[in-house]
């Protein structure tokens, strides 16, 4: 079995919350111990007078998580842009060893960890780093979302290749929020060297900043084959 799975988008506003916070509860149904983490947000609200992320507590929520909001997003970046002008901003530093100290001991306390990362892969993290360096790091393998949007197959087919490109291992891709029938979907299938591994259609009662789960987590378990995610 894997360790975990990285979670990463074609596009920002893909979903990647929703479908990271459905597959750690699908895992979790298995029997399985299950964390989830974080590692970098942007967009920081106040809540109850306390910077907190919404994905975060999204993620947490989801599986009913005791772990410390400081393990789960050890980076919490108030401006709501790319990770690296956040910090450049604010004067936050985005500290590796401090993600990877969390992701090693999210992984010491649970049977497997989801991993939710910040926009695409190439997204910077520092003046050295791509979000796709940390996903080495962490030696994980990849689940990639798409969604239904104008652009959506050189977003995913791009991905796919970038990812590729630096032996990032993909399990396949999940594609979100489908409103147009299966076109997308046969597309992508046809041009991509990594599966599909199932699609969720759009739903309108399913809210991260709210916390509001609709019938995600049944969807997923119906529609996504998530022991491909689970087996090495």
């Amino acid at each position: 079995m894997e360790k975990g799975v990285f979670v990463t988008g074609s596009d920002t506003g893909v979903g990647k919350t929703v479908i990271a916070g459905a597959i750690a509860a699908v895992i979790k149904a298995h029997g399985l111990d299950v964390g989830v983490m974080k590692p970098i947000a942007s967009g920081a609200k106040e809540i109850e007078g306390k910077l907190v992320s919404e994905d975060a507590l999204y993620l947490k929520k989801i599986i009913d998580s005791t772990d410390d909001d400081d393990l789960v997003n050890p980076i919490l970046l108030k401006l709501p842009i790319a990770p690296t002008m956040a910090a450049s901003n604010t004067g936050v530093p985005i500290d590796i060893d401090k993600i990877l100290e969390a992701y090693e001991e999210l992984t010491n306390k649970h049977d497997f960890v989801v991993v939710e990362g910040i926009g695409g892969l190439m997204v910077p993290i520092d003046d050295t780093l791509f979000v796709a360096d940390l996903v080495l790091k962490m030696n994980l393998p990849l689940v990639i979302v798409s969604s239904d949007y104008l652009g959506t197959i050189n977003h995913t087919l791009l991905t796919v290749e970038y990812a590729k490109s630096r032996n990032i291992r993909i399990k396949g891709i999940v594609i979100n929020m489908l409103k147009s029938g299966d076109d997308i979907v046969r597309e992508i299938e046809k041009y991509s060297s990594a599966p599909i591994l199932g699609t969720i259609t759009f739903k309108e009662n399913i809210s991260v900043e709210d916390c509001v789960y609709g019938e995600i987590v049944e969807d997923f378990r119906r529609e996504i084959n998530v022991s491909k995610i689970m087996r090495n």
